[in-house]
This record gives structure tokens, sequence and C-alpha cells, in this order.
């Protein structure tokens, strides 16, 4: 890796929230990360386990910023941690369950700032369990299919590809989006739907963090998620070219209600009724697999992400 003269400052936030067996992994990565002009932000949110703890004899060994609040929901932290303390070109993140590769800032600033046509460069994520152990073949983040197609608004608005684990943007860049959408818990796809309607995003075919799959991630909660997803594509209903929004909103609320139907069936009904009026093949298997789950799986509970 070639050195990075006059190095930019990278503001890394980390909300902290009740991931005591995880959190010192998580600032362990962050610290000893090979770039070294780094700002280190943690706010803990309010956790009721003995992250509050861990995080005091840490911030004693290695002087990052360090603060503690009520809670207030992962937006809005983010929000405070960039508004209050952030001061780098450069933002990165991670989940307080989650951990970076050690050269990951290091190599995400030399392309940044080799590329500065980007606004956002990404990379891959290892699936891992609760001891830290790679998941082999196993992924709940859509696949990157086209290091250039993959990544833009029109693809991105049905598929995102983007792990928020991995992602390096430009502070200017997110200051202008508004920064996070307290108003969503896919404050994500929100973020990278505004970014790529603008301006470029690089796919980095590397891996870059470690994303934890521990049972309580956000991502299983099959209802919140398909409503929160489809409050936001709705947003771009009346601002993107008409058949492209009705082919999105059509297949995300066939989908809504593919994997609603089993535990969720008034929900899902009420998802099939969002369709805007248009067939493909997509939205033909979601209805048939979404009418065999309302036919004959009314009595069983299921607990299931797709």
């Amino acid at each position: 890796m070639d050195i990075i003269h006059n190095a930019p400052l990278v503001s890394i936030i980390v909300p902290s929230y009740n991931h005591e067996k995880y959190i010192e992994e998580c600032i362990l990565s962050i610290v000893n990360q090979t770039y070294k002009n780094i700002e280190l932000i943690v706010i803990d949110d309010g956790s009721k386990d003995r992250s509050p703890e861990m995080l005091r004899k840490l911030q004693a060994k290695y002087g990052f910023i360090l603060a503690f609040q009520s809670n207030m929901g992962l937006s809005k932290t983010l929000n405070k941690a960039l508004n209050l303390y952030a001061h780098g070109k450069y933002i990165a993140g991670s989940a307080s369950d989650d951990y970076m590769v050690l050269d990951r800032i290091e190599k995400q600033v030399a392309y940044m700032e080799s590329h500065p046509e980007y606004a956002l460069t990404f990379g891959k994520v290892y699936m891992v369990d609760e001891a830290s152990r790679i998941i082999e073949d196993f992924a709940i983040i859509d696949p990157v299919k086209d290091p250039v197609e993959s990544v833009k608004f029109e693809a991105l608005i049905e598929s995102d590809c983007i792990p928020s684990g991995s992602v390096m943007l430009k502070r200017s860049v997110l200051d202008e989006c508004g920064g996070y959408n307290e108003n969503t818990i896919v404050e994500d796809l929100d973020l990278w739907l505004k970014i790529s309607y603008r301006y470029k995003i690089a796919y980095f075919d590397e891996y870059l963090a470690y994303y934890r799959w521990h049972g309580a991630n956000i991502t299983t909660d099959s209802l919140k998620m398909s409503y929160a997803i489809w409050d936001v594509l709705q947003y771009w209903e009346d601002k993107i070219d008409p058949k492209l929004a009705k082919k999105i909103l059509s297949r995300r609320s066939s989908f809504s209600f593919n994997i609603l139907s089993r535990q969720y069936k008034k929900d899902a009904l009420h998802f099939l009724k969002l369709n805007r009026f248009y067939l493909d093949g997509f939205v033909l298997k979601n209805y048939m697999k979404g009418f065999l789950k309302l036919l004959f799986y009314w009595k069983k509970d299921y607990k299931y992400w797709k």
C-alpha cells in the first residue's frame, strides 16, 4: 500500500447498544487499524448491560471520544456523532457487534483520495457467528452482480447490495444529503439512494469488515423491515421515471406479500393491494408463493427471514 501523504482525517462512528460480548473486539479492530489518522467516536445509546463499564476502560487506555445517553435510536445517535464530534474528511462506521479488517481504512482512504469522483466506496463483509467464526456460504446482503451497474441508483432502489459496515463516504456528501433519516429503521438504504441519485459509488472488491449474525439483528424483523423499505421506496415514486417507479413498487409489494404470508397474513394482504398494475416473472413468482402460504399455513407459527 502506498503511503498517503497529508493523510486526511477519518471519523469512525460506533453507536453502542447492549453488546458487551462484542464491543471490545469492535473497538480493538479500529484502534489497531494500519491507518492512524483516525478519530474514533463511540456513543453508548443507553445500554443496560456491561457495555458502559467496558467502554470506560477501553477509553481510558486508547483515548477515543466517548459519550453516554439515554436511548435515542440509531439514526439520532449517528447524527449526534456527526454534529457534535466528527471532524473528518471521510466518515466510516461499525455496529458495536461487528468489527473491521485491520487495513480497511488504509485501503479505502487510498482509493478515495485517488478517485475523487466517487462519493462513497464499500466492499464485501464476512458473515461471522457469536464466536467470530466465519459462516461459509451464508449472506443476507444482496450480491454485487456487476461492479458498475449494481451501484447505480436504478439498481440500488431494487437490490441493496451495500453492507453499511464496509462503507466510507465523504462528509461533505453526507451533509448535503441531510445526514441520516431519523424517521426510518432503514437509514442506510435511504442514504444510499440519496447519494447514488446525485453521485457515483464505487465497489471495492475486497473483504473489509465482519458482520455479526446472532439472531437479534434488526434485519430478522420481516414485518418492520417490509414497512420501512416500502416507505423509503414510496418517497421516490413521484421523483423518478414513472415506469421505473411502477416496476420497483410492484416488485417490492409482491416480495413483502410473499415473506409476510405465513406469519402476518393481514399485513401480507395489505401489500398485495399495493401493486401498481405491473406484472412480470418476479411478481408472479412471489404471488404464487404467497398464496400457497396463505392457503396452507394458517395455524403454523413460523419464524423466518426470507
